[in-house]
């Protein structure tokens, strides 16, 4: 009895954003005994309400999920040995994009030299052809493949360790690697090519020498018929604060116009199927922090506020001018901290709840520069690109997994099958539950009676008659959640920080379940197990752990 009221408690989340609850704070937070949920209840923590009569919020599109990962890893991820688990771990997500390159994208293309963790050959590329045939088995019928692929070439200043760089590099991946691989109705898969990686770094800061070679660039066609993704520029680990007030060095962030003008006229010219991606790169927080404390990871900094506005800000201005432009903005690279990220909170459940709240963000990013600006989620980001790589060094992924990895590739000569690390069950709620539906809008969480219930939630719609609601407890303690909910029906699906040790560790637990499952160890989900039951007098309690997550859709009609 207790299990089934603590569901029910969870079934709630969401309001317009920025619209305080109208209902009185002792209403909801009070126990009703007329209410079986309410019965021998605490006050709540907060207060929550389902604003079930509009209709209105931003669509959440398809491909919203999706994994960045490095050159030299292409073998551990989509080699013979891991392939099939890997395209298992994909379809899982329903769609997405995945993105090939990064730092990387500096390793030379040589078509005809052997194989190795230094260099991209036709070999790669046809392993990654393999792979997205694998992971789109069966969606023929679907005008965009369930899954596509950005691929990044060089893009950078020629220097004594790589003169091989420069536009006729770039045709050779093309014409002796790209092409082949993905002739026969593979190109449908290429979301496009990926022009250079960080530019505010290779270049040393420095926008004439990068528009002059991205002018270049565009004038020599180097992608041919495919799509051109740009700019891939990394941005400052600072308070959105500082770099609103240009009090830290910047990088190109304010340049963005400069760098959307010269190369949006050629993207827009060469849409593919999965739109004109302008693209960035964000960390909250990173590895070395040494020279600058404000960037040393804690769980409680990464899933604090000002993380997730610094989020919200860059996200917005990019997406903005993307937006003026006629693309799409993306975040192509991001993860819980720089610097293939920090033991004991990139490889924790706090990463999912993270990855969760920022996929959220980054979907209808409210910019704490100017609040209700985008309270109709209308300007946001298509999708994200959850980044891995080798733990310490590239090129040797025998040292093992970065601390980030949403999916954690076997490091041993054998190459075998990768496996679910914790950000991957984030992706799996958000696809599942998120992923291409309709009227998101943040939700309005009124603290009730503890100070500091940080709780963010959001709500999509569900069918023609139904609401599914987010909630997700970034504090480290439970927290319990009055909820205003119509509808007679729930179902609720839970992230779980899991501890197998019995320890009891939350935020800091090793491993997440999603309703209590786990992904097999080929790759494969056995699938959600909500729980289900009845809304009564249109209130609900939602208990949730300490780091959790709850996804409670609720639905109208005797039969549903």
């Amino acid at each position: 009895m207790f299990s089934k009221l603590r569901c029910a408690t969870r079934a709630a989340a969401a309001l317009t954003a920025l619209v305080l609850l109208a209902c009185p704070r002792a209403g909801l937070a009070a126990a009703d005994p007329a209410n079986p949920a309410d019965v021998g209840a605490p006050a709540a923590d907060a207060a929550l309400a389902l604003d079930a009569g509009r209709a209105d919020g931003a669509a959440v599109p398809a491909h919203f999920v999706g994994f960045s990962i490095e050159w030299s890893l292409i073998e551990r991820y989509m080699g013979p040995a891991a392939r099939p688990a890997f395209a298992n771990l994909l379809r899982n997500l329903g769609t997405g994009e995945l993105r090939i390159g990064g730092s990387q994208d500096l390793m030379p293309f040589e078509a005809g030299a052997p194989n190795t963790n230094r260099n991209i050959t036709p070999e790669d590329l046809l392993a990654i052809r393999a792979t997205l045939d694998a992971a789109n088995a069966g969606d023929g019928k679907r005008a965009v493949p369930s899954w596509g692929t950005i691929l990044g070439t060089a893009l950078a200043p020629v220097e004594p360790e790589r003169p091989w760089v420069g536009p006729e590099h770039a045709r050779a991946f093309m014409a002796q690697g790209v092409t082949p691989a993905f002739g026969n109705d593979g190109e449908r898969a290429v979301a496009g090519i990926g022009l250079g990686n960080e530019p505010d770094i290779a270049y040393g800061y420095a926008l004439a020498p990068y528009l002059a070679d991205l002018t270049t660039y565009r004038d020599a066609g180097v992608t041919g018929p495919f799509a051109i993704v740009a700019p891939s520029t990394s941005e400052p680990i600072a308070p959105w604060q500082a770099i609103e007030a240009r009090a830290v060095p910047t990088r190109f962030f304010w340049d963005w116009p400069a760098i959307l003008d010269v190369i949006a006229p050629a993207m827009n010219a060469r849409r593919g199927p999965f739109g004109a991606l302008a693209t960035d790169h964000f960390y909250p927080l990173a590895r070395g922090c040494t020279t600058d404390p404000y960037r040393c990871a804690t769980i409680e900094r990464l899933l604090s506020d000002e993380r997730l506005a610094n989020l919200a800000y860059e996200v917005y201005v990019h997406a903005v001018e993307a937006r003026r432009r006629g693309l799409d903005y993306r975040l192509q690279e991001t993860n819980t901290a720089a610097g293939r990220g920090v033991d004991g909170v990139s490889n924790v459940a706090a990463s999912a709840t993270w990855a969760l709240a920022a996929m959220f963000e980054l979907a209808c990013p409210q910019p704490p520069n100017a609040p209700g600006a985008n309270a109709d989620c209308a300007t946001g980001a298509v999708g994200i690109n959850l980044h891995n790589a080798e733990v310490n060094k590239f090129y040797l992924p025998e040292e093992g997994n970065a601390y980030y990895n949403a999916i954690a590739y076997d490091p041993s000569p054998a190459a075998g099958p990768p496996a679910a690390a914790p950000p991957y069950y984030a992706l799996l709620l958000f696809a599942r539950f998120a992923q291409e539906t309709r009227g998101l809008r943040l939700v309005a969480v009124a603290p009730e009676t503890a100070a500091g219930a940080r709780v963010k939630a959001w709500q999509v719609a569900a069918g023609r008659s139904g609401r599914r609601l987010f909630a997700v407890n970034l504090s480290d303690r439970p927290l319990t959640l009055a909820v205003k909910a119509p509808g007679s029906r729930y179902e609720i699906d839970r992230m779980t920080p899991y501890d197998p040790t019995g320890a009891g560790r939350t935020r800091d637990a090793p491993q997440v379940r999603i309703d209590g499952r786990s992904v097999a160890a080929d790759g494969s989900w056995p699938g959600f197990a909500p729980a289900t039951g009845r809304i009564e007098r249109g209130r609900l309690r939602l208990a949730l752990g300490a780091g959790e997550a709850a996804v409670v859709t609720l639905r109208n009609g005797p039969g549903q």
